[in-house]
Order: structure tokens, then C-alpha cells, then sequence
């Protein structure tokens, strides 16, 4: 009995550290828990707007893809020497067509204003660096390329092209990431396809928004 008395206190004191160690580590875990906690979330946010950023950055390129590969497959007609005559409405029936690539960030009845297309022919020209803008038509919303106006060809691409026609797609989008945790500014996301006619060495469009002069 003596050494039972003798040995409480000293169980007591035991029983009080083991307490103490218990809350400390509760609080440790807490602080942990409160530091980690921020950059954990801000990690997450920046895996989904970066996977959600990829996919919209792949249906643009797909999009301008879609868009380029349908004009440039207007056929000739036979009034036409070669080259392939099209209005500025089959274009835009084209382009419209395209858009629906862009789904569900863009709806094929009605784009989202975020979407903006521009379809151009190009001339290579001699240096075969740089082409001339002979017809270009925008959508919903767009600018088309001036008539005439310079395009800066991607390094090689002119080469043995010069006198030879180009269609050029151009696809915009505005994307907003979503507001998860932190906030994001919107990046515009963009890709532009050369491809030379298939039917023809040229195609021609007299009444787009920007054309030769008649």
C-alpha cells in the first residue's frame, strides 16, 4: 500500500505530461494542417485549370484544323480555270460548322461570343518567307485580314511555295478558368492552320469582307 501511495504522484505527473503531449500534438497537427491546407488548394486549382486550359487549347487547334481542312476543299468550276469560285455565305456555313468542334465551350446554334474565327487565302511570295492576303472573311465578331495586307509565314513552311495559294484558319477563344480557390485572369487561347487547296490551285471569293477590289 506504501508503495502504491508512493508511486501516485508520480503517476499523476505521468498522467499530466501524457495529456500535454496529446494537445501538443493536436496543435501541431493543427498548424500543419493550417499551413499545408492553402498551398494543397492552390495546387488543386492549378492542376484543374490547367487540365481544363489543355482541353480548351485542344479543341481550338482541332477547330482552326476543322475549319481550314473544309474550305480548302471547294471543287473548281468550269468557268473557273482552276481555281475554285465560293461565296462569302458557303464560308460561313463552313466556319459554322466548325464551330460546333468547340462544344461544349461553344454551342453550334449559338457560339459563345468568346469564339472568333478568320478564314484568309494567302499568296506566298517570292522570298517565300512572308504571303499577301487575297481574301479573308471573319466570324461572329471577328476582324477579317486586310486585302493585301503582309502575313509572316512560319519558319519553313514557304519554302518552294512561292506563287502558290494558302488557305489560312485562325481560331480565338477567350478562356475564363473557373474560381476554385483563387482567381485567374482570362487567357485568350489561339491557334491558326495553313493548308493548300485540294481541288484547286486557288479558290477565289469576290464578295467576302475583304476582297480584291472588283
Amino acid at each position: 500500500m506504501n508503495r502504491l501511495h508512493a508511486l501516485s504522484p508520480i503517476l499523476r505527473r505521468a498522467a499530466r505530461a501524457g495529456r500535454a503531449l496529446a494537445d501538443n500534438a493536436s496543435a501541431t497537427a493543427a498548424v500543419e494542417t493550417a499551413l499545408i491546407l492553402p498551398v494543397a488548394l492552390t495546387m488543386f486549382a492549378l492542376l484543374i485549370y490547367g487540365a481544363e486550359g489543355f482541353a480548351v487549347q485542344r479543341k481550338v487547334t482541332l477547330t482552326a484544323r476543322t475549319v481550314t481542312d473544309l474550305v480548302t476543299q471547294a471543287k473548281p468550276t468550269q468557268m473557273s480555270s482552276g481555281a475554285s469560285i465560293v461565296s462569302h455565305a458557303t464560308i460561313d456555313t463552313e466556319v459554322s460548322y466548325a464551330a460546333c468542334v468547340m462544344a461544349p465551350y461553344s454551342s453550334c446554334a449559338s457560339p459563345s461570343s468568346n469564339l472568333t474565327m478568320v478564314v484568309s487565302e494567302v499568296l506566298v511570295n517570292a522570298d517565300q518567307t512572308d504571303a499577301n492576303v487575297v481574301w479573308s472573311e471573319p466570324y461572329n465578331g471577328a476582324v477579317a485580314r486586310a486585302y493585301n495586307s503582309t502575313v509572316t509565314l512560319p519558319i519553313g513552311l514557304g519554302t518552294g511555295q512561292a506563287g502558290n495559294y494558302l488557305v489560312l484558319g485562325e481560331v480565338s477563344y477567350n478562356y475564363t478558368p473557373l474560381n476554385f480557390f483563387i482567381s485567374a485572369s482570362a487567357l485568350t487561347l489561339q491557334d491558326a492552320i495553313y493548308l493548300t487547296p485540294r481541288q484547286s490551285t486557288s479558290i477565289t471569293c469576290t464578295d467576302c469582307a475583304s476582297a480584291p477590289p472588283s
